[in-house]
């Protein structure tokens, strides 16, 4: 009977420390990956604020001056890892807007395609084209005031990643 037990132990011992080693490699291969995205969050924003440092120092703040300092840089973290710099998804993406209501260029960086940019700041012009202002709402973790409801109440905060 004491064999018989001692096989148990043994046998329950062996299954436990695979399930413990199982257990910490997944909690390893995930907490890589949160670093990882922190990283890429700030690495990448700081690119960001370096633009909105330069656009607000420069004497032309126009669309076109906008747009050529996003196209000539690269973010420096991609997915998790350094770009290399010639990735498609180290561009800056860029999203001008004309119409009456919104006169802007937006600037950020996200995953692939134009149109899911992830974090972003944006120039702000009048009817004809002058400067206004920079938003930088969503490097802040606030809303704009372009996201008011129609009575100027403020919508729900959304969950953040």
């Amino acid at each position: 009977m004491n064999v018989a037990l001692i096989i148990i132990i043994f046998l329950v011992k062996n299954n436990a420390t695979a399930q413990a080693q199982e257990f910490v490699k997944k909690t390893l291969e995930d907490s890589k990956y949160q670093i990882g995205q922190v990283s890429d969050n700030v690495q990448n924003n700081n690119l960001l604020w370096t633009l909105i440092d330069s656009t607000w120092k420069s004497p032309d703040k126009s669309k076109t001056f906008v747009k050529k300092l996003a196209d000539i840089q690269r973010v420096p973290r991609c997915n998790g890892k350094n770009c290399t710099g010639t990735e498609d998804e180290s561009r800056l993406r860029t999203v001008v807007s004309s119409n009456a209501q919104d006169r802007s260029i937006k600037v950020g960086w996200g995953s692939k395609g134009k149109e899911s940019i992830k974090y972003s700041f944006k120039v702000i012009y009048d009817q004809k084209d002058k400067f206004v202002t920079i938003d930088a709402s969503d490097l802040l973790g606030k809303t704009s005031n372009d996201n008011l409801g129609a009575e100027g109440e403020e919508p729900e905060e959304e969950a953040t990643e």
